[in-house]
């Protein structure tokens, strides 16, 4: 059988230290036994923090120049004047990431 494991977390943390481990008592013992402990470690706020920044530099790496000062004015004299028509096709793809 093969177990191929992926952790999410590269943080290694042992769960007992090895000059801790308990040492088996012989009468309770019936055979020769491996143990398995699994917990949940909850994440930290520490690599909560570390993941909005690398969230925040990738966004900002793939932003554009942005709309020049003209095409701004261009759009908010077209929406004062009533003209404006927003193409909802192209929003909606555009929000998904489709063009």
């Amino acid at each position: 059988m093969n177990i191929t494991f992926q952790a999410l977390n590269a943080v290694y943390r042992p769960s007992v230290p090895a000059q801790s481990k308990q040492k088996p008592r012989s009468e309770t013992i019936k055979g020769d036994y491996d143990t398995v402990n699994i917990r949940h470690v909850p994440a930290s706020l520490e690599d909560d923090e570390s993941f909005a920044r690398i969230l925040a530099k990738k966004t900002a790496s793939q932003l554009g120049e942005g709309a020049s000062q003209e095409r701004v004015q261009e759009l908010s004299r077209r929406i004062t004047d009533g003209t404006y028509q927003p193409n909802a096709q192209r929003i909606a793809g555009r929000l998904l990431g489709l063009s």
